[in-house]
């Protein structure tokens, strides 16, 4: 699979979106022998031949781990299976026990419990507790920085970290600025191929694409890739997951705006990437088995490409139900992966007729909101509403009721997009301002026809008169 990514992947980025020529395979600089002529039939009950070099070859299987324990804790050991298998209700419980542990032996400043701190920092980030893993990743750097040092990997990672934490609140350019400082410091002490610096290049690479440097972004991701598979090997998991990781802000920037929805509908590379996605998660699907949680990544990352080709509404659905039903069933259905597909059933919904704008139709409206609400009471349950993703969905479910001229649904969720906004101290955009303050002036001249108050009040000053 990699073989694959690496030869496709990078033209296909760079051409998509910036060129009207479709994708066009390079020829092999090598000569190719013809194909092989077929055995000559001599005896029908002549044994079959051994399996072949090449099948022996083709089956090959996935080295490594995601997360690995602290130490030798069969806690540890534990807590670090729940975090493969993207349980990280269960994680948290585990080290949180080991924290509290560590806290009233060892102490606050202690190494192991500075690093239960940044373990349980990084579980609330995987799920989505933005707000905790903030709070627990400060604490962290601080007592860091204060026993250790400044350029300890401890400390250095708890900042790197912080850096991703900002990025997903939506404080993008500071959280970009932190990874990238972190980066060189790393690079400088503990080396450009150490594992701690490779995670923080892809929280850079996911800085860069939140901040609009989507090329950047992915040039990141695929240099990260690349070092992985030296030192790692091709056949280790994080190097599979780095391709995902690839992957993901392709789709990211075939779904960065309106304009680039509608390119990418019409555009024949994308046909292209969906069929390296389609092979990358058929590999996964093959090595992992279906239920791992990079196999049902990798099918969510497909649903989402095939939302992008002109091809309907049938195959994009089929791949992202698939998708959902097996992440609910084994990862849980609010695990941030399962929302994840929930959005993506939603976007399908919304856009399938018209990726220009947000005129729907009733029909379209009434089949994405479901998964738009699934997806915003998941986010209000963990208080993130101020961050980049739930104001990208507000601002659309808004956008689509005012293209339906109904203000007062329009109105609703301007409303909750300009106090999400507040709440996380980030400026409102100057158009949902404009936005609301139409929808207030239009249910403002409905009113009259709605209400008799206005007429009941208007006698009444006569009656006094």
């Amino acid at each position: 699979m990699y073989k694959l990514i690496k030869g496709n992947i990078k033209q296909i980025a760079d051409q998509l979106l910036v060129t009207e020529q479709g994708y066009i395979t390079q020829p092999s600089p090598s000569p190719r022998a013809g194909p092989p002529l077929p055995p000559r039939h001599t005896n029908s009950s002549a044994p079959y031949p051994p399996p072949s070099i090449t099948s022996q070859a083709a089956t090959q299987r996935v080295i490594g781990t995601l997360y690995h324990p602290f130490d030798n804790d069969p806690r540890s050991i534990e807590a670090a299976e729940y975090k493969n298998n993207w349980k990280w209700d269960d994680a948290r419980r585990v080290e949180y026990t080991i924290f509290q542990e560590h806290l009233r032996t060892l102490g606050a400043d202690h190494h192991s419990t500075l690093q239960v701190g940044y373990n349980l920092a990084e579980i609330d980030l995987e799920s989505g507790y933005l707000g905790k893993a903030a709070e627990w990743c400060q604490w962290v750097s601080n007592n860091s920085q204060r026993v250790l040092d400044k350029r300890h990997p401890l400390t250095m990672r708890a900042e790197s970290l912080m850096g991703e934490i900002l990025v997903s609140q939506g404080k993008q350019q500071e959280g970009e600025s932190v990874c990238a400082n972190v980066l060189a410091r790393q690079q400088m002490t503990i080396g450009e191929d150490d594992i701690d610096t490779l995670e923080t290049r892809r929280r850079l690479a996911n800085a860069y694409s939140s901040v609009e440097r989507r090329e950047e972004g992915i040039a990141t991701a695929e240099k990260r890739t690349e070092s992985l598979k030296r030192l790692l090997g091709e056949n280790h998991i994080k190097t599979y997951a780095a391709v995902l990781d690839t992957i993901e802000l392709i789709v990211a920037k075939l779904s960065s705006s309106n304009e680039a929805m509608a390119i990418a509908r019409f555009h024949t590379g994308t046909e292209d990437i969906v069929n390296v996605v389609q092979e990358a998660s058929r590999e996964m699907n093959n090595l992992l088995g279906p239920h791992h949680p990079l196999s049902i990544r990798s099918l969510r990352l497909l649903g989402a490409c095939q939302i992008f080709t002109s091809g309907g509404l049938t195959e994009p659905s089929e791949t992202l139900r698939r998708a959902l039903a097996t992440a609910e069933e084994n990862l849980g259905s609010d695990n941030p992966e399962t929302i994840q597909i929930v959005v993506y059933m939603g976007l399908m919904y919304a856009k399938q007729s018209n990726p220009y704008s947000y005129l729907v139709s009733q029909q379209n409206l009434e089949l994405a909101m479901p998964w738009f609400r699934r997806y915003l009471d998941w986010a209000k349950s963990r208080d993130i509403l101020s961050s980049p993703d739930p104001q990208a969905i507000l601002g659309m479910i808004a956008n689509m009721y005012m293209g339906k001229r109904d203000y007062q649904q329009a109105q609703n969720y301007y409303e909750q997009l300009v106090t999400a906004c507040q709440k996380g101290n980030i400026p409102v955009p100057a158009d949902v301002q404009n936005m609301l303050q139409l929808c207030r002036m239009n249910t403002r001249l409905m009113s009259p026809y709605t209400s008799s108050s206005g007429f009941e009040s208007l006698l009444s000053s006569f009656k006094r008169l």
